[in-house]
Formats: C-alpha cells, sequence, structure tokens
C-alpha cells in the first residue's frame, strides 16, 4: 500500500499550484518574520518577555562561561525546552552579539526547519500543489502564530519542530516495505526528546501510534516497533534521572499533579456554555485572543472562514461522490490528511478535558489545520476544474491581503528594528528561577532561600558580571532577601541576612521588607506597620523606608469592602513625613474601587471631581498621583487597548497629580522589574509614554524622579513634594 495520493490529472486537467520551489518558500517566511521583528511596535514585543529574557540569560552564561551545570538552569522541571532555546541562542549571541533580536532568531530556526519537514512530508504524500498551498498558510499565517514564531520559550509553541519531524519519519518509514533500522530509530528518539522538550508533543505522540497502529493492523509488532520503543526510551532518559534526583517533580504543573488538570467537570462545563468548548474556543481566538478588539474580533472570524471554508466544502463533496458511487465507498485508507483529522481530534478531546486553555497551548495544532485546509483546497480544485484559476487566486490573495491587515495593528514606524538594538537577556531571573526549580516542595525554608543567594550567585556568578548585569542581579539578590526576613525577628537574625544584601541596594532591601511584611498581613495594615517596628533599631533611615515600602503595597492587598469616602474622611493616624505616601496609597485604593467596578476613563473622572475637592488642598496632590499609579498599571498590563495619553483627557487641574503618579509608577517599575531596559530610551519608556505632549512629559519625568529620590537620597528630605506642589 502506498501512501502517496493522486491528482488524477488526466481526469481532470491540468493541476495548478503556487510557483514557489521550497527555498523561495524558505526565504519568504524567514524574510517575513525578520520584517515583523524590525517594524514590531515596541509595546508589542511580547507577552513573555520576562521568560525569554531568562532563556537569554542562559546563553549568555554558555557565551561567558557557566557557574553552574548547565542542567541546572533549567526554567521547570518537567521540559528540556529552556534549555534547548538557551543553548540556540548563545550560537546567535556569538554571531550578532547578546540583543533580543538574537535571542528571537532561535525560535525562527525551530519553526523554518518546521516548514522545510513539513513541506518534504506533503510533497511525498499529497503532492506539490498541497504542499505550496501549506506553505503558503505558514508564511502568511495569523498574528497568534506569526507571534509565538518569534517567541524564545521552548515549549508549547517550538514543539512543533518535533512534531513536523515526526510525521516526515513516520510516513517515510511506512512507505518503505523493507527499511533500515535507522528511521524508527530517529523517529523513537524523535519522540522520546519530543516528550522531554514538552509535554504538549504527547498529543503527536498518541496521533502517531493511533495512526501507526490502524496502519499496521495485525502486522504492528514488528522490529521497526521495537528499535522506536527502545530509543524512545533512550531519548526520554534524562528526564527520568533528573526527576528521579527531584522526587519527580516533573510530574508537578503550577502546583498540581499532572492527571489532576485533567476530568469530566471540564466537559461538563463546557457544554453549559458552548462558546468554551474546546474548538469553538480555538476558531475564536486563531488570530488574536485579544477578543475586546473589534478588528481583531472581525481578523478571528474571517481566519476561522478562510480554513474552514475549503474543509467543510470538501467534506460535503466527499459525502456526495461517496453517496454517488454505485459501488458503494471504498475501504479507507491511511493517508496524510487523514493523521491531520486524527490529531486534531486527540488534540480536541485532551484540551477540552483539561483546564489547559489558554492560546499558547492552540499553537502545535495550527501546521495540522493548515495541512487540512490546503489538502481541501486542492480537493475543491479538482472538483471544479474550470475555475482553478480563479480558486487559487481567490485563496492566495484573501491570504496574502488577510495576513497584511490582522499584522497591521501589531507594527510601528516609531522606532523601526527596536529588537536589534535591546538587551536580550537578564541575570535578574536567574536566582528566582533557581529557586523556583531546586526548593524542596511546597518548602519556604528560609536557610534554602540564603543558601541560594550565596551560593553561586554571591560568591560566583556575581563578580564576573559587568556594572549593568551586576546591578540587574543585585536587585533581584536584595529582594530574595527581603523575603527571607523573619519578621519581629531577633536583631542577629536580622543582621545575618542584612550583611548578605550587596553594596548599594541596602534601601531596596528595607523598602521591600516593608512590601513583604504587607504581603504578610494582607488585610491588616496595623500588624504590617507593628511587624516592621525592629527595623527601627537598625536605623530611623530604614525604618522610614520599610514603612513606605508598606504603604506602597497596601492599596493592592486591601479588600474594597470600605467607600472611599470613609478611609478619607476617617484617615490612619501616621507621621507627617510619612502623609504623602498614605495618601498616595489611598488614592490608589479609591482609583482600585472604581475603576475595578465600571473600567470606565470617564466614570472614573467624574468620580474624581466629585470626590477631590471634598479633601484638604495639602492632600489632593498626593491622592491624584495614587489614582495615576492605579491607571499606569490598568491601562498598561490590564487593557493596552488605551493609550497612555488618555490621561490627558482629564480636567487640566487634576492632570499633573495623574501625570507625576504615572512616572512614579514608571520608576517603581524599573527598580524592581526583573527587565534590564532602563531609562528613556528602553523600549518600554518608549511604549508606556507614546501619544503625551512634552509638558505632560514633563510631569511623568518629575513623578519618576520623585520616587527614583527614595532609592538615591540617604535622608527622607528627597521625599518632600515639588515646591510647586499644593
Amino acid at each position: 500500500m502506498t501512501l502517496t495520493s493522486s491528482d488524477n490529472q488526466a481526469a481532470r486537467g491540468r493541476v495548478i499550484s503556487p510557483n514557489v520551489s521550497l527555498a523561495g518558500f524558505l526565504l519568504l517566511f524567514v524574510a517575513s518574520r525578520l520584517l515583523y521583528l524590525m517594524l514590531i511596535d515596541p509595546s508589542q514585543l511580547g507577552a513573555w518577555v520576562s521568560e525569554e529574557l531568562y532563556r537569554g540569560a542562559i546563553a549568555q552564561e554558555l557565551v561567558t562561561g557557566l557557574t553552574l551545570p548547565f542542567t541546572e538552569y533549567r526554567a521547570d522541571n518537567y521540559g528540556l525546552g529552556s534549555l534547548v532555546i538557551g543553548a540556540l541562542a548563545a550560537g546567535f549571541f556569538l554571531l550578532f552579539g547578546p540583543t533580543l533580536f538574537a535571542l528571537k532568531l532561535a525560535p525562527l530556526l525551530l519553526f523554518t526547519l518546521a516548514l522545510l519537514f513539513w513541506y518534504q512530508t506533503i510533497q511525498r504524500a499529497a503532492g506539490d500543489r498541497v504542499a505550496g498551498y501549506f506553505a503558503m498558510l505558514f508564511c502568511f499565517s495569523p498574528p497568534l502564530f506569526t507571534d509565538y514564531s518569534v517567541t524564545a520559550m521552548g515549549f508549547h509553541s517550538e514543539s512543533i519542530f518535533f512534531s513536523a519531524l515526526t510525521v516526515l519519519l513516520l510516513f517515510r518509514m511506512l512507505s518503505e516495505e523493507e527499511g533500515s533500522p535507522a528511521i524508527p530509530v530517529l523517529l523513537g528518539l524523535t519522540a522520546g526528546v519530543g516528550l522531554w522538550f514538552d509535554y504538549i508533543y504527547g498529543l503527536t505522540l498518541l496521533a502517531t501510534l493511533g495512526f501507526w497502529l490502524w496502519h499496521d493492523k495485525g502486522r504492528f509488532w514488528r522490529a521497526p516497533v521495537l528499535w522506536s520503543a527502545l530509543s524512545f526510551l533512550v531519548g526520554f532518559a534524562p528526564w527520568i534521572v533528573i526527576n528521579v534526583q527531584m522526587h519527580f517533580a516533573g510530574l508537578v504543573i503550577s502546583g498540581r499533579n499532572v492527571w489532576e488538570h485533567f476530568g469530566l467537570a471540564y466537559l461538563w462545563k463546557g457544554l453549559a456554555h458552548p462558546w468554551n468548548l474546546a474548538p469553538v474556543n480555538f476558531l475564536r481566538t486563531i488570530a488574536s485572543d485579544d477578543a475586546w478588539d473589534l478588528y481583531r474580533r472581525a481578523a478571528n472570524l474571517v481566519y476561522s472562514l478562510l480554513y474552514l471554508g475549503p474543509i467543510l466544502t470538501a467534506g460535503v463533496l466527499r459525502l456526495k461522490t461517496g453517496r454517488s458511487d454505485p459501488a458503494g465507498p471504498r475501504p479507507t485508507r491511511p493517508t496524510l490528511a487523514r493523521f491531520a483529522i486524527l490529531y486534531l481530534f486527540v488534540f480536541a478531546l485532551a484540551v477540552q478535558f483539561s483546564h489547559f486553555r489558554a492560546t499558547r497551548y492552540h499553537l502545535p495544532a495550527y501546521p495540522f489545520l493548515f495541512l487540512l485546509a490546503a489538502h481541501s483546497l486542492a480537493r475543491c480544485q479538482d472538483a471544479f476544474p474550470r475555475v482553478q484559476r480563479q480558486i487559487q487566486a481567490v485563496f492566495l490573495a484573501s491570504v496574502v491581503l488577510l495576513a497584511l491587515g490582522a499584522h497591521a495593528p501589531l507594527v510601528s514606524l516609531d522606532r523601526p528594528g527596536a529588537a536589534f538594538s535591546t538587551k536580550g537577556y537578564s541575570y535578574a531571573l536567574l536566582p528566582w528561577i533557581y529557586w523556583w526549580t531546586h526548593a524542596p516542595a511546597g518548602s519556604v525554608d528560609r536557610e534554602f532561600f540564603l543558601e541560594v543567594v550565596q551560593q553561586p550567585f554571591l560568591s560566583d556568578t556575581l563578580p564576573k558580571l559587568s556594572s549593568d548585569d551586576q546591578r540587574d542581579l543585585s536587585r533581584a539578590i536584595a529582594l530574595l532577601l527581603a523575603r527571607a526576613v523573619p519578621l519581629n525577628a531577633q536583631a542577629e537574625d536580622f543582621s545575618r541576612i542584612e550583611r548578605l544584601v550587596p553594596p548599594g541596594f541596602n534601601r531596596h532591601f528595607y523598602y521591600l521588607v516593608g512590601a513583604t511584611a504587607m504581603g504578610q498581613h494582607p488585610n491588616e495594615l496595623p500588624k504590617a506597620v507593628a511587624a516592621v517596628d525592629f527595623v527601627r533599631h537598625r536605623s530611623a533611615a530604614a525604618h522610614h523606608l520599610a514603612l513606605i515600602g508598606i504603604y506602597r503595597a497596601w492599596p493592592w492587598f486591601a479588600p474594597l469592602d470600605s467607600s472611599p469616602e470613609s478611609l478619607a474622611h476617617s484617615p490612619a493616624p501616621v507621621a507627617p513625613e510619612l502623609s504623602p505616601h498614605y495618601w498616595r496609597a489611598l488614592g490608589l485604593w479609591a482609583g482600585r474601587y472604581w475603576y475595578e467596578k465600571d473600567s470606565s476613563l470617564s466614570r472614573l473622572n467624574a468620580h474624581l471631581q466629585i470626590f477631590v475637592p471634598r479633601l484638604d488642598p495639602s492632600v489632593q496632590r498626593y491622592f491624584l498621583q495614587g489614582v495615576g499609579e492605579l491607571l499606569f498599571t490598568q491601562l498598561i498590563y490590564m487593557t493596552p487597548r488605551v493609550l497612555p495619553a488618555e490621561l490627558e483627557r482629564f480636567p487640566p487641574a487634576y492632570q499633573e497629580g495623574l501625570l507625576e503618579g504615572w512616572g512614579m509608577a514608571l520608576g517603581e517599575d524599573e527598580h524592581f522589574s526583573p527587565l534590564p531596559w532602563k531609562g528613556h530610551d528602553s523600549p518600554f519608556w518608549i511604549a508606556r509614554t507614546k501619544g503625551f505632549s512634552a509638558r505632560s512629559l514633563l510631569s511623568v519625568q518629575q513623578g519618576k524622579a520623585q520616587f527614583d529620590a527614595l532609592f538615591e537620597e540617604p535622608t527622607p528630605s528627597a521625599l518632600q513634594p515639588p515646591r510647586h506642589a499644593p
């Protein structure tokens, strides 16, 4: 039996196929992604930027010399992907420097190889025409697929490389009657390493086993099966070795065992809400998961029609042909299209019976959907030979034009090529990830914290770094140490931790001790204040910074069970020098109270115009600064569809305070973010001040300077507001 399909040219006329070679498609794919990286808006550099920069840190460590054994840098205990991406990125760092562009070339390489493998498989099994259509869909893909094709994660998206190689090897093995054991061995190794790379590859493995069993039927237990099984164990063996040492921590995902993520309850929930069924949700977010945007919702709909149109049409034609055949339907035989159907069926079941519903889990299914759409389009052309050219022209034009239109909101000419000069790694993430992957299960052991900080990061890693990298790692160490502080501790316990704080970051440490206290007493501000009273014995300045940390963290922990009016009328007793921080905190909390109940800037504006005049003039500015900090978080992180310049629609009397608060939040973000991008030239500064007038930008800079002063001045005098403050 052969797995190759014939297009029956003699019966249906000359077949038309895209007149592009494999090399041309590969060049088109790479060029389109490089152009995307060149023109991408800085604010769209990636929702996974922190995780990407950690993979960049692995690459930088490989380039400059490893401090730890290589496997110790893994980002989790269940996947090899982060190490693979780090190793690939290290090569690109050597060629192009440690930039974000070089980092993103690693996933681009895997996606390019996946296209190569898929094209060769489809060409052999279904012909040049289907392979050409598949390549066009792969190159001019939906924005979600495009974005993940240059996202350096080493997880679900890059697993398509192993799926493509598996399908190539499987079909080559099954098409050879008497083949050598080399291909089954390579197939088994690919499956073992692929499953270790990322668990979602298991869906491809299940589809492969089912298809192989279907193909061989009673002849399944032959030598190729044995070779594949043995080589699978070889490829997966390192996972077993590592997890035996870690008490099988790799079977725990998000704090739960793998099997606990699956259950019938997810099916009943989907049946009760059909819009949340796995196939429907996949199509609803096929182009973008930003469902709030009408433009992107339209793109999701059009892309769904683009793929489903040929598939449904071919299905109807197939049913009609089968019913009209006087000899009855022919026995089904395994084909590449049926393998795609089998995979999509397994994928839909796995997603539906689990809580893994985020769009990142959808990425491995895209190539199989592309294949099915391409195969169906070819069948539609065969069914209507008189309009083959018209069908091809309309389809290809739709693919290209839709891709250009759907990607338009993601690109900008404000700063082309930002990724080419942006730093592509962050050492601030190293100690956190190491603690996450090595801490005993369920443990928050303080001694382990201190061990992580001292060795190897303080003793081995920190001395070898550049000044900028030392700054990033030192700040992360200060944050880890602040989390390890036992509240109401004895002086000697606190001193032991305090001595480990890197020079120049004591003020960050004390500030974060306050935030830690607030986190341990989320609903009790007085208890949090009392918990840091022991810091007073270190110095007045240290205690002052700890209290500031408490007041800045309090609005995010406090429950929204009181009205802003009640808190404003009965303010907590605070020292005069802490009054500005208290009222900023109250402003942030009030902003949460109003905005989270009704996410409308116009409604928030109305609340402010009623509430602010009732406050004492001496605290109005601080209150507005707190509201501005809240808006920074909401508009930048939660709902980026609202431009920062929307703040300029507030009354002029309020704008300066709001914008200063925006600058304070921006300053805090720069100080404590693990990202290495700082200053006015960073992509995030540009994205977060885009659209502001020169006057507004000056207010933002003033607010940022006020926050920066907390960590630059040795005395609290720098905490005072500008002279023009009311």
